[in-house]
């Protein structure tokens, strides 16, 4: 029987997927790439902030006044991270665009899953199997053909930024793994967000790239965004807590196949055959490990 986590991390690729897709047609309306990481951060925070205080308000002072402890972390420090994590992430892999090619830079970004595989390693000694680790390499050569990248556009800017954004991803994901045991998703994502907002506002306000949109298309789009965040983000913490971290960054590979496909029926944009082979090769990748050969198997479970 298939978890429920599988579907967790289904939504949340399928809701991030969109969001690529909805930004280009938001940044033709005017909207900086960075306005847009504040507003949905920060619609983020305000929505699961006015939950949590209706639901359980009393449960949430408690967490904050008493910080839980986890792996000898105080929470606060884990939540700390989470959220300059999800604005790093946001903002490394919109900001690498500057100096190397689109395409590039998602591929980069999408190295993710392998730092995963490396900070549980050196964090919980977590050591995936060898038909674990064929999948995830897998799953990047089919993401590589999928997205064709040009390498003529080297610049070590961009490349640190995406890279950067990459480390961020698997670190948000990593810690949301483990602060969801201590919290519910709702005031996790509520707490997170705050400090995320507060690091990407300094940011707007330190390089005056707050540029906001002027028509009914680009609000739009931006409403459409924050919601999609909000429940990317809820599926993510949730996926994270209940199949862990390395499966959750596998599956995650599937979230450029959602943005193809998003492109062809939003943008009008063809289906390329080497696009074609490349979801082939990740669709592979993804079942790899359910074969009776090996299944998904760690030397420890904590992840």
């Amino acid at each position: 029987m298939i978890q429920l986590g599988y579907f967790y991390v289904a939504g949340c690729a399928f809701s991030f997927g969109l969001i690529t897709t909805i930004a280009k047609l938001t940044y033709d309306e005017g909207a900086s790439p960075q306005t847009v990481v504040f507003f949905r951060i920060l619609a983020g925070s305000l929505m699961m902030g006015v939950w949590s205080v209706m639901s359980h308000r009393k449960n949430l002072k408690k967490i904050i006044l008493k910080s839980p402890r986890f792996s000898n972390l105080p929470f606060a420090f884990l939540v700390f991270v989470i959220g300059f994590c999800i604005a790093g992430m946001s903002l490394g892999y919109l900001s690498s665009v500057k100096y190397i090619p689109v395409s590039l830079s998602v591929l980069l970004f999408f190295t993710f899953p392998f730092w995963v595989l490396i900070l549980n390693y050196f964090i919980d000694g977590t050591v995936v199997s060898r038909l674990n680790f064929l999948s995830f390499v897998l799953a990047f050569f089919g993401l590589a053909i999928c997205l064709g990248p040009s390498w003529e556009v080297l610049d070590w800017r961009g490349i640190a930024l995406v890279l950067g954004g990459a480390l961020c991803s698997a670190g948000m994901i990593i810690g949301a793994s483990k602060a969801t045991k201590l919290v519910s998703m709702t005031d996790l994502v509520f707490l997170s967000n705050t400090v995320g907002v507060i690091f990407v506002g300094l940011l707007l306000y330190l390089t005056d790239s707050f540029s906001l949109s002027h028509t009914i298309d680009g609000w739009s789009g931006i409403a459409v965004i924050c919601i999609l965040f909000i429940i990317g983000q809820l599926s993510l913490f949730a996926a994270a807590k209940s199949i862990g971290s390395t499966q959750t960054s596998l599956i995650l590979n599937i979230e450029p196949l959602v943005s193809i496909g998003a492109a062809i029926f939003l943008l009008g944009e063809n289906l390329l055959f080497s696009q074609s082979l490349g979801v082939a090769v990740i669709l592979l990748a993804l079942i790899l490990p359910s074969v009776p050969l090996g299944r998904l198997s760690f030397k420890s479970s904590k992840n």
